[in-house]
């Protein structure tokens, strides 16, 4: 028996590992086997050694066009035990995703509906090609966008959530960095180039600090800020001050050098 595989795992020497949804026949549009995949991958780029960087992108005209027709149809026919244990396995899967522990950063283009808007939300960072359209589709159907609803919230906040899931709009390129989904916008024709240089630039930081940015930022959000996460900012800024890459970073930086982790 064949097995359909929906993903493509690429890892550089710089230690860039790039996941691509790979299909593009459908617009990438997540059914369960889809979504088992990918939920298995995420999860095992933590036990991956030497990352720097997680990368999002997709093969063909679009990034992720939402929920497949037939799984839409399909589970139609389930009943809420059924459902509740599909709903699980979506969930789970952008769980995955956003538990990366190194930074994630997505890239997308064409459309993004449904769920390919949560796979954006759960990553660090993400990048649009100016010809994205995004879209948090689930009204027009009588649904709701509930499992990728804290992600999408987090990244946009409150009030663009309720209205972007209200009214079904979409979301052009310019309008998502606008409201955050997106962190920069590059035209198709500078795209890949463009890409590339904001990954370089990526890597010249240290790796550890970025790690710890995410953890940190994961935190502060998660908290209210009261007298422990006080004390938990002033003690990481102390880790990383007296950490073997906070020291070389800025002996480098006194001494007018590259840090070592700079090639």
């Amino acid at each position: 028996m064949s097995i359909t595989i929906y993903t493509d795992l690429e890892v550089d020497s710089l230690g860039v590992a790039t996941l691509w949804l790979n299909r593009p026949e459908k617009f990438n549009a997540l059914n369960a086997e889809f979504i088992a995949e990918l939920s298995a991958k995420f999860k095992a780029i933590n036990d991956e050694a030497g990352i720097r960087l997680f990368v999002l992108k997709a093969r063909g005209k679009n990034f992720c066009a939402g929920a497949d027709i037939e799984w839409m149809k399909a589970s139609a026919n389930l009943n809420y035990d059924e459902n509740l244990a599909d709903a699980k396995d979506l969930a789970d899967m952008l769980w995955n995703l956003n538990q990366i522990k190194v930074p994630t950063l997505a890239v997308v283009h064409g459309a993004a509906y449904g769920g390919g808007v949560g796979l954006i939300a759960c990553c660090d960072l993400a990048i649009a090609i100016d010809n994205s359209r995004i879209c948090l589709s689930e009204a027009n159907i009588g649904l709701i966008p509930a499992t990728i609803g804290p992600y999408v919230q987090q990244t946009i906040g409150y009030k663009n959530s309720l209205y972007y899931s209200m009214t079904a709009e979409v979301i052009d390129a310019q309008t998502a960095e606008k409201i955050g989904l997106v962190q920069k916008v590059f035209s198709a024709d500078e795209a890949d180039i463009a890409v590339k240089q904001f990954i370089q630039n990526f890597l010249k930081k240290g790796p550890k600090a970025q790690q710890a940015c995410k953890e940190l930022f994961n935190k502060v959000y998660s908290s209210d800020f009261n007298a422990d996460l006080k004390r938990y900012t002033e003690e990481m800024i102390a880790i990383r001050r007296t950490s073997d890459e906070g020291q070389n970073g800025l002996q480098a930086f006194l001494e007018k050098k590259k840090p070592n982790w700079v090639n």
